[in-house]
């Protein structure tokens, strides 16, 4: 089973890899998180903040090589928009990149635009998806 915690410290990350991840993220407006599978962490979730801006907005969604493909970097999308919708956000921004070999630029945009996400117009680099439930 997957868990999603808030990470306080970035520090606190065992992994060495997730760690740095969010060292690089890590800013006085983002919050970090890390999912964990059975007690492992497994994949991180940088989220930033901006309180004068209404959409919310991923930073970065990494998920570790040997836990890609399992669902993982899709429930902490899915986390970010609802922690984005419980901020008050009415829509998500990201900016696809694709940060491994896993995946190309195209695949990343594609597995986006299956989650309800859609390129920003005049902004070809930006996603975005309006969040309502």
């Amino acid at each position: 089973m997957l868990n999603i915690v808030e990470i306080l410290q970035v520090t606190d990350l065992k992994n060495n890899t997730l760690r740095e991840r969010a060292e690089r993220g890590h800013c006085a407006r983002s919050k970090e998180f890390v999912a964990y599978q059975d007690g492992e962490e497994v994949g991180l979730l940088s989220y930033e903040k901006w309180s004068n801006k209404v959409p919310g907005f991923v930073y970065e969604i990494f998920v570790l090589a040997p836990f890609r493909r399992q669902g993982v970097g899709g429930s902490l999308l899915s986390y970010a928009e609802d922690y984005a919708f419980r901020l008050g956000c009415n829509s998500i921004r990201l900016k696809p990149y694709a940060l491994c070999s896993d995946f190309t630029q195209n695949e990343l945009q594609d597995w986006y635009i299956r989650k309800g996400y859609c390129q920003i117009p005049g902004d070809p680099e930006h996603m975005t998806k309006t969040l309502h439930r």
